[in-house]
């Protein structure tokens, strides 16, 4: 069926030669680490392409031989000239490639890999190794280099921490050496520090393309950690804040419990007293006075509460007018006067500066100058207390009230919480105000379009009111619509 052994042979003969085209790249993988896969696949498609034209189709009687010049066979001229193609592409475009990460990778499992040990006569003098152990020590630590270093030592035959530089431990070594520092990296170290050739262009450029990629992986790297470390950092800072909220929740609670609860027992004892029919009339005015006093108590804060409810809710009407800033604090110092009337305060003021006209709700900014100036008066610690007032209009059209006093200010734990409705400056276990004052204070100067901060640095406590040119619009509330 063959036609006889003649065919059969030439059909091997031309199986044969077409396999051929594989022995260059094979070869080169095994003794040239500069080979690359680009490389090697334009040499066998060239290889092959003029295999298939020269010997396989000829053979099948579709094409003629191509000539060649005397005394030279076709078929041998054929496969010659496709090898010599194949062999050509192979070193041009490797010596114009460069191997990749993963191609160096595979060529140290192969090149080198079936050749013997050589003596250790044959190997590199001891201080190739010292250095090849000193570059390990910078990359991995000395402890685990020379761990490595005992090891291949053991595996030799040899006592120590200093092996023969044989090429199989080269080979091992340059690929752990890889796995830490990239492939182009330990194949240009190697070459510097092992004495293995010389250092070209193309490493270079491999090494200085990993380096940038490294760069980039640790920038990367870098700015991830920067954002986890800043949303932990705001976490814990709200996780330290909800916990103090949750502590002054409950103290608040307490507080409320004992500011309705002290007045209502006063009135409720003094009313009872003042059914004795035999009470004198001086003591009878005297315990009216002090029901009257207990029940105003009571009313402020239960307003304070009411207050609070209606800003928070959205439900509070804005009342605009123009005002003269300066007539207005006036009256807030004067309302203000009645806390700490038996200590002597020193008022600092610009009069001419403070002639402003702002339009805005007046009542509602003079409740929060007010709770202000009254808190300085209640709070500051100074031997001589001044209080001191400021005004200006910022360039965008902005007013800005500054109140400070001379006093030891607030702590910095406790200036993230000053504008909670469950904190207070003081002690909650202490008679006095429930701790809304502020609160309501944040709550009115938003309704108003503006804000309340607490200034730092400014020797003592110090809050600035900041005010737009105008209030801003906000719809009809339902109840205006109807009534």
């Amino acid at each position: 069926m063959t036609g006889g052994t003649t065919a059969l042979a030439a059909m091997g003969t031309v199986a044969f030669s077409g396999m051929a085209q594989v022995l260059p790249a094979m070869i080169a993988g095994l003794i040239w680490r500069g080979a690359t896969r680009r490389g090697a696949i334009a040499g066998i498609v060239a290889g092959t392409l003029i295999w298939a034209g020269t010997v396989f189709l000829p053979s099948l009687g579709l094409f003629d031989h191509p000539a060649m010049p005397a005394g030279i066979d076709p078929f041998a001229g054929a496969v010659l000239l496709a090898l010599a193609v194949n062999l050509s592409l192979l070193i041009l475009i490797s010596l114009l490639d460069f191997p990749q990460p993963a191609e160096r990778l595979q060529s140290l499992s192969f090149v080198h890999a079936i050749a013997p040990d050589p003596a250790a006569s044959d190997s590199a003098p001891a201080a190739q190794a010292e250095a090849l152990l000193t570059l390990a020590g910078r990359i991995w630590g000395n402890e685990h280099a020379l761990d490595v270093f005992r090891k291949a030592s053991e595996k030799q035959g040899k006592s120590g921490y200093l092996p023969d530089l044989t090429p199989r431990f080269l080979t091992e070594f340059e690929r752990h050496l890889a796995g830490t520092v990239g492939a182009a990296t330990a194949a240009a170290l190697m070459t510097r520090v092992g004495g293995r050739g010389g250092v070209t262009v193309a490493d270079l450029m491999e090494v200085a393309g990993e380096a940038s990629r490294a760069r980039e992986d640790n920038r990367r790297l870098e700015l991830t950690s920067a954002e986890l470390a800043r949303t932990a950092a705001m976490l814990r800072e709200s996780n330290e804040k909800l916990t103090a909220l949750s502590a002054q929740k409950d103290a608040f609670l307490g507080q409320i419990s004992h500011e309705l609860r002290t007045p209502m027992t006063s009135i409720r004892a003094f009313s009872e007293i003042l059914m004795e029919p035999e009470l004198p009339a001086e003591d009878r005015a005297r315990f009216a006075g002090i029901i009257q006093d207990e029940a105003v108590r009571m009313t402020r804060l239960l307003d304070d509460l009411l207050d609070l409810s209606v800003l928070e809710s959205g439900r509070a009407q804005l009342k605009p007018g123009v005002i003269n800033l300066h007539d207005l604090i006036d009256r807030a110092l004067a309302a203000a006067g009645a806390v700490a009337a038996e200590r002597d305060f020193s008022i600092r003021r610009n009069p001419i500066a403070e002639h402003l006209p702002v339009i805005t709700d007046p009542d509602r900014l003079l409740q929060v100058l007010i709770n202000v100036v009254s808190n300085a008066r209640k709070y500051c610690d100074a031997a001589e207390p001044v209080i001191r007032i400021e005004t200006r209009r910022t360039p965008k059209g902005w007013t800005e009230i500054d109140i400070h006093d001379n006093g030891s200010g607030i702590d910095p734990e406790s200036r993230a919480l000053i504008f909670e409705k469950f904190a207070r400056l003081d002690d909650p276990a202490r008679a006095g105000g429930a701790g809304l004052g502020l609160a309501i204070c944040k709550e009115i100067m938003g309704f108003l379009g503006g804000s309340i901060s607490y200034l730092p640095g400014q020797g003592g406590a110090c809050f600035r009111l900041s005010l737009p040119s105008r209030p801003p619009r906000r719809p009809e509330s339902p109840d205006d619509l109807t009534g």
